[in-house]
């Protein structure tokens, strides 16, 4: 398809699809419950009455105002519907993060691993006495049997192993080197965190001063709740500092990750553009990298990047800066073709090398310098190619880049392109093959590289391409993949005087996402962070058997460019939908197939949204949760049999047919609303399971088949489930969210995108791009 060939574009204001519906009546029989109150007693009492002794011993010098242990939670009680808010009311205990854990997952038929958590709480030395009362022998009032019941949603009690603080440590244990130390937060009022206070942050430092090391105070930052608070200490004395009670975490400070030598290509170059002025004024990109080497001249990058650092330029980091900026400008570098003007303005900073600090401490003062310039510069894109040598961890404990970022990306609708890495032939064993952080946010756009550009076949992910998963969350990581070159078909940095230079790298395939999702933003009326999101997933091409490669490539191979993707076929349809949702609500929307479709359809959807995150809690990180449904056929509906027919299986019939009557005429239960089609885990599965299919995943894609019998008047139904420190958040935030429908029949329904104008008279064609020259 190209934009000239056809005048079927891409349908906008799919909200305005809206339809009133009402919620089905929740749910769900009888909970299984794994252990009662009374057995759970027996194996908490000793755990408890041990932790209140090692409390009552702990010196002064290695506590907060208040003591934190951890509770293990049965995996039977991740939902945020369990939480045991009456127990921890009871006895004054403050949830203030979690740790990944492994437990057992006991159902009336069978027992397996399952996922869990270590809840961390922030108790008083009161309240550890009560809960030790409360477990031994609880009052008769109701509020304390109440919160005794809920003694049988854990398994383990206890103050944290200050060995297990420690999560990596230099191979010379005389080593001197700088660490990051990560506090919990202190308890606030109901589940609103507040950073440590000052006399425990200074505890710390006297702590470490004490083992001979030394702390950086002018490096303390705080980021939702948690303290990072860096130290310099020999590695033999990590041990002794682990055991300050309020110390969460304690990991050597990871290095930004190094820069590929460059190798000379003898061809013909690439030409400037006719002008570099971009084609929309707004938004602006940003990128942050090495800088740009203009000393070939100004015919590619007429505005010389911003210079954060003041350290003397370095040729390996200018030679970075500049291929990455020129792929965000002008996309892949052809040799002997001619560049186009850049679709959007691009902003250059360079943050490398960066300057003299103590402590190894380069990738903290380059990341304050990224989120001073976002928060302040009203960027709609942010492209990092850079980022600190770390893989995410199975612990997946909290990451400040990770934590700031995603942070960041929330408060002010930015879309950060991250490359994953370039540590994908690592051994599995040890994890480090892994996305290298930030490439693990949730409200980022992740992208790791393969072989070949688009439509080049086949592709594979190049070798060094870092690999998922990533954090729960946004497990898909990278979200997709794009040509980063290979030795035997390397990549074309451009040089600034048009001149190619040959490499490898993700870092080179993260701005040709940006530079794609750059000129799809000059096409879209309301071009959002979880719209550009939405398209990337949705447009991405999945390998053959993708299932099996999820984890190397995501959700696909990213185009080159989208603009092709605004047209749509005669039998298909592309329907672009744009919305908000608050908790409590839910959205209904018709589903673009019109009735005069008597074809079997596939149907794609894609659903994107923002979400506020909790870094103190690495399983419940994201705190919101769209579910979608959909209701194929409007009448057919679910029929329950009678009380007394408990052998009796249940079934679903168009409720207008003279069987379905009957039915009702013995005594059989009609549901609320028509019968949903799976998208994803079904319905009624454990905790465990809807986590495992996505459901608190920010990025979600679905594809399916309606056969012609089975859809009449369809419709989406989206939820909004809001959670903060792990328990349902009575007071969230309204969340954004972009959802992209494609519906394609075959090819004799040449009648469906003309017929779905005339059916949904709501939805318009996306309007035209124009080009709009920035006056100087």
């Amino acid at each position: 398809m190209s934009e000239q060939d056809t005048g079927r574009r891409l349908l906008v204001n799919g909200e305005g699809l809206r339809m009133n519906v009402t919620a089905p009546p929740m749910g769900g029989g009888e909970k299984y419950e794994p252990q009662t109150a009374h057995q759970a007693r027996q194996v908490l009492l000793p755990k408890v009455r041990a932790t209140v002794r090692l409390a009552r011993d702990l010196p002064d010098a290695l506590r907060g105002q208040r003591i934190y242990v951890e509770a293990r939670l049965l995996p039977n009680y991740l939902a945020a519907s369990h939480f045991p808010d009456a127990l921890l009311s009871q006895v004054d205990a403050v949830p203030v993060g979690s740790r990944l854990e492994q437990g057992v997952l006991r159902t009336l038929k069978r027992e397996l691993r399952a996922t869990t958590r270590r809840l961390i709480l922030a108790v008083s030395d009161d309240g550890l006495t009560r809960l030790e009362q409360l477990i031994d022998q609880p009052g008769p009032g109701r509020s304390e049997s109440q919160a005794f019941q809920e003694v049988r949603k854990f398994d383990d009690f206890g103050l944290r192993d200050p060995a297990s603080v420690v999560l990596a440590r230099p191979s010379v244990e005389d080593d001197v080197i700088t660490w990051e130390a990560v506090l919990h937060p202190a308890a606030g009022v109901g589940r609103y965190s507040e950073p440590i206070d000052e006399g425990t942050l200074e505890k710390w430092f006297s702590l470490v001063q004490a083992e001979g090391g030394e702390g950086y105070r002018d490096f303390v930052r705080q980021v939702g709740g948690l303290t990072f608070a860096p130290i310099r200490l020999r590695a033999s004395a990590v041990d002794r500092v682990a055991r300050f009670n309020p110390l969460r975490a304690l990991r050597p400070i990871p290095m930004i990750r190094p820069i590929p030598a460059f190798g000379v290509r003898a061809v013909n170059p690439f030409l400037p553009p006719s002008s570099t002025a971009p084609r929309s004024p707004s938004p602006t990109v940003a990128v942050f990298d090495g800088g740009l080497d203009t000393t070939g001249g100004l015919s590619f990058f007429p505005t010389p990047s911003t210079d954060l650092t003041g350290e003397p330029p370095n040729a390996g980091f200018l030679a970075h800066g500049t291929g990455v900026g020129g792929a965000a400008m002008y996309g892949l570098a052809q040799p002997g073709n001619q560049a186009a003007s850049p679709p959007l303005p691009v902003e250059h900073y360079r943050v490398l090398p960066a300057p003299a600090i103590p402590g190894d401490l380069e990738s903290y003062w380059v990341l304050d310098q990224i989120r001073k310039r976002v928060a302040t510069g009203g960027y709609r894109i942010v492209n990092l190619s850079l980022g600190p040598s770390l893989a995410v961890e199975d612990s997946t404990e909290p990451n400040r880049w990770t934590s700031e970022l995603d942070q960041l990306a929330w408060e002010r609708d930015v879309l950060f392109v991250v490359a994953s890495g370039n540590d994908g032939a690592r051994d599995p064993a040890t994890g480090l093959h892994r996305v290298q952080v930030p490439g693990d946010m949730v409200n980022g756009l992740t992208v790791g590289a393969c072989d070949a550009p688009p439509p080049g076949a086949p592709w594979v992910r190049a070798p060094y391409s870092s690999m998922g998963p990533g954090r729960h969350g946004n497990r898909v990581q990278p979200a997709g993949v794009q040509f980063g070159g290979v030795p035997a078909r390397p990549f074309p940095v451009l040089r600034s005087d048009g001149q190619l230079l040959d490499n490898c790298g993700t870092s080179f395939a993260a701005p040709l996402v940006t530079y794609a999702l750059s000129e799809l933003t000059t096409h879209l009326p309301q071009p959002s962070a979880v719209a550009l999101r939405a398209f990337a997933v949705h447009f991405a091409e999945r390998p053959r058997k993708h299932n099996g490669s999820i984890e190397e490539v995501g959700h696909g191979r990213f185009p080159l460019s989208f603009v092709d993707h605004l047209q749509c076929d005669a039998n298909e349809v592309h329907v672009l939908f744009l919305d908000s949702i608050k908790r409590g609500e839910l959205l209904g929307y018709k589903l673009p197939l019109p009735p005069s479709i008597q074809n079997d359809v596939k149907v794609t959807l894609t659903v994107s949204y923002a979400s506020p995150i909790d870094p103190a809690e690495p399983t419940e990180y994201t705190r919101a949760s769209l579910e979608l449904a959909l209701r194929p056929h409007y009448l057919m509906h679910r029929f329950a049999p009678p009380d007394d027919l408990t052998s009796t299986k249940s079934q679903v019939l168009d409720f207008t047919s003279d069987e379905a009557w009957d039915l009702l005429r013995n005594g059989w239960h009609m549901s609320q609303e028509p019968v949903t089609k799976a998208l994803g885990a079904r319905a009624g599965q454990s905790e465990t399971s809807l986590r495992d299919a996505g459901k608190w995943e920010t990025v979600r894609h679905h594809a399916l088949t309606l056969k012609a019998d089975e859809a009449r008047d369809p419709r989406l139904e989206v939820s909004y489930v809001a959670r903060r420190s792990g328990a349902l958040d009575h007071e969230p935030t309204e969340i954004p969210f972009a959802l992209l429908v494609t519906v394609r029949g075959p090819a004799s329904a040449g009648h469906l995108y003309d017929d779905t104008l005339t059916y949904f008279p709501v939805l318009a064609r996306l309007p035209a791009a124009t080009t709009r020259v920035r006056i100087r």
